[in-house]
């Protein structure tokens, strides 16, 4: 098809739609980067202008008409379908709008992220949630390493939003991290570390080294935690903080947490102690 009927059949005609939608050509068989694709982008563009935009293969810049059809224009809510665990940098710096995706995503999904809303049905590569500072981004399935942690050399890894993992989370879960949310079934070795602040909750299992180096920073383990050496026993109580966020992320995200763990009695372990010491390990009692 010529370039101006193939817009018409893959809906390029003028006006505003509900969402845009993409469609994989073909399945990706090399890394893609598409950090073009983001909310607050394809808000002000029509079909053949997100057509035009370019995505990286390797150090070539390729369309992305070249890799998705598009359905749609001019809309902040965008619908990915195909085998995406090859596509990276989805929603990248993304500001405003709602991405969706079918299935599983590659590296540095909402990397940077200031606003808006990403929804991954299934896995999420590594660096999900890189230095993100606001907005909500959930993976229904699991995430690689480093979500929610600091650009590489930077100071500070999350500033704000919500990271909610379904399942677990890899190495260095929330490293560097100095505001914000980060919710996982269980955590891999390096959670929290070098925490400036914020909050990481951890459904199950918690590895060993989370929190060394840790400033201000909470984990609460809803499960069983390892205790690291520099981190001293301070009390056991109810903590009304963490009511209030189980409450929260249990009314907006529909997790499977329990009233025991809303009401319960927690542990407190004051931390890091080779640091300024002022953080928490928090660990549900069963009784």
């Amino acid at each position: 098809l010529s370039r101006s009927r193939r817009g018409r059949a893959e809906g390029g005609g003028a006006g505003v739609s509900d969402r845009v939608a993409l469609a994989l050509r073909a399945p990706l068989t090399r890394p893609i980067g598409a950090e073009c694709i983001a909310g607050d982008r394809f808000a002000a563009l029509s079909a053949d202008e997100i057509r035009a935009l370019p995505v990286w293969d390797g150090r070539a810049s390729v369309s992305l008409g070249e890799i998705f059809t598009v359905s749609g224009e001019r809309s902040s809510r965008i619908d990915i379908e195909g085998d995406l665990a090859q596509l990276e940098g989805v929603g990248t710096a993304m500001r405003d709008g709602e991405i969706t995706i079918a299935g599983s995503v590659g590296r540095g999904a909402g990397a940077r992220m200031s606003g808006g809303a990403i929804r991954i049905v299934g896995d999420a590569g590594d660096d999900a949630g890189l230095a993100m500072a606001g907005g909500m981004l959930t993976i229904g399935g699991s995430a690689g390493d480093r979500a929610g942690a600091a650009l590489p050399g930077a100071s500070k890894g999350m500033v704000g939003g919500e990271i909610v993992i379904m399942g677990g989370a890899g190495r260095d879960a929330g490293a560097r991290m100095r505001r914000g949310t980060l919710y996982c079934a269980s955590a891999g070795e390096g959670a929290g570390t070098a925490m400036i602040a914020g909050n990481i909750i951890v459904a199950g299992s918690l590895a060993d080294g989370a929190g060394l180096g840790n400033k201000r920073g909470s984990i609460v383990a809803l499960g069983a935690a390892q205790i690291p050496a520099t981190y001293a026993y301070a009390c056991t109580y109810r903590p009304p903080h963490v009511a209030l966020m189980l409450l929260s992320l249990r009314a907006r995200y529909g997790l499977s947490i329990s009233d025991a763990h809303v009401h319960g009695r927690y542990k407190r372990y004051s931390g890091d102690l080779a640091d300024i010491g002022k953080g928490e390990l928090l660990e549900w009692q069963a009784s």
